[in-house]
């Protein structure tokens, strides 16, 4: 299991970097005001989107690999009466990146089939990482979407070159 485990964990970094590599592209676009727009009252903002992902990562990736005791407060993610500034956001998803990153890095493949209850579900550790960035990647459609819907036609379209790949 262990060459597998250590391709998991491979793919799965380079997966996640991937979307923060995305993340921080449409952030680099859009202005403080277009952080916090919403299209109407029932969708959420791009900030939301950012504060909700990074309570999902910890919560499902960082804590789990580290053993580590969980605070995550959902409900808080979803409440538009404090909105951390475009700077703050960007530090936030900067500093859950270099957690997922150094407890991915340090972490123990054998690990990964170890049982875990998050949220109500008994999941593994593996299979929790899985459901993090399947996760990620949904509401990263949703933010490129909030962007372009936002830029119209000043959109900078994601170039895969100018990143290496």
């Amino acid at each position: 299991m262990e060459p597998i485990g250590k391709a998991f964990l491979a793919e799965s970094r380079y997966r996640f970097e991937s979307c923060f590599m995305r993340l921080f592209h449409c952030l680099d676009q859009i202005n403080e005001n277009q952080v916090w727009w919403k299209p109407n009252e029932r969708m959420n903002s791009i900030g939301i989107l950012i504060k909700h992902l990074c309570g999902n990562l910890r919560q499902w990736t960082v804590i789990q690999m580290n053993n580590s005791e969980d605070f995550r407060n959902r409900d808080e993610e979803f409440k538009d009466e404090k909105k951390p500034s475009k700077k703050d956001l960007i530090n936030l998803l900067e500093e859950v990146k270099e957690d997922f990153i150094s407890a991915v890095d340090n972490f123990d493949p054998a690990r990964l089939g170890e049982p875990k209850f998050i949220q109500g579900f008994n999941v593994t550790i593996l299979a929790a990482m899985y459901h993090s960035l399947t996760h990620l990647e949904e509401h990263l459609g949703q933010i490129i979407f909030l962007t372009r819907l936002q830029l119209v036609d000043n959109y900078k379209i994601f170039s895969w070159q100018k990143h290496g790949h």
